[in-house]
């Protein structure tokens, strides 16, 4: 069964520019899907579309065998939040609260929305803190923390909420080259553990590497797709060819 399955899905901003057309595909359980392509060629706004930032115009979204919106026509609001659950974003600029400590961050949604209890939720979040290298930051701040640091807490908080998959929007983009290096190598440990994932970057080989399949979107459609290693080392579209070209310098 496909954990995510996206057909035809077609989708237009307000003011009359088409961003997705026509977007079809699926993802397996602990695959990793990875999404390349220029800047506006539709790669957040799909990701927002699965994780209900944005609507869709047309098409249909199923994520665990749940339908989320069936040609155009969304389902109703509780089975939308039930879906909601089932995956876990992470931003480009982590989006963590400002006002909360590291702790405060990752306990507060799984209390509440899980409805967890607080002495398992600081448990749990005790836990990813040290599998963060973060435990003696969690009294901390977010604007006390390096962007590295931060990006760590946002995944620790999206996997406190216990998803089947795990959405990432160029999650090492706000950073700085040197921090780059860190978020891949957690990224790539969750890859090891079959966690579903996927996972929209600039980082031509880190996609190649990590991906169980690879989308090549520009101008909001699927231009390549297949093999990661022989999409990124043997492109068959001149519009691929002329990306990793200029991509590459």
């Amino acid at each position: 069964m496909s954990i995510i399955s996206v057909e035809h899905i077609k989708k237009t901003f307000s003011d009359g520019v088409p961003v997705l057309k026509d977007i079809s595909f699926e993802l397996a359980e602990g695959e990793v899907l990875g999404i390349i392509g220029p800047s506006g060629s539709g790669k957040s706004t799909m990701l927002r579309c699965i994780n209900q930032l944005e609507t869709i115009d047309s098409g249909t979204i199923k994520i665990c065998g749940e339908c989320l919106v069936k040609d155009g026509a969304y389902a109703d609001k509780r089975l939308m939040r039930s879906i909601a659950l089932k995956t876990g974003f992470v931003f480009q600029n982590f989006n963590l609260f400002p006002h909360m400590s590291v702790f405060r961050n990752i306990t507060d949604p799984q209390i509440t929305v899980l409805k967890k209890s607080r002495e398992k939720a600081e448990q749990k979040a005790m836990e990813l803190l040290e599998r963060m290298g973060l435990k003696d930051k969690a009294k901390s701040y977010p604007c006390e923390l390096s962007g590295g640091q931060q990006q760590r807490v946002s995944i620790a908080r999206a996997l406190a909420m216990n998803p089947e998959v795990l959405l990432f929007d160029e999650p090492t983009s706000a950073l700085d080259p040197e921090l780059t290096g860190e978020i891949l190598a957690v990224i790539r440990e969750l890859a090891t553990e079959k966690m579903t994932m996927i996972v929209v970057t600039h980082e031509m080989a880190f996609a190649r590497d990590i991906s169980d399949h690879l989308i090549f979107m520009d101008g909001g459609v699927i231009v390549e797709q297949g093999n990661p290693s022989e999409l990124i080392n043997s492109p068959k579209t001149a519009r691929m060819q002329e990306f990793l070209k200029r991509f590459n310098g």
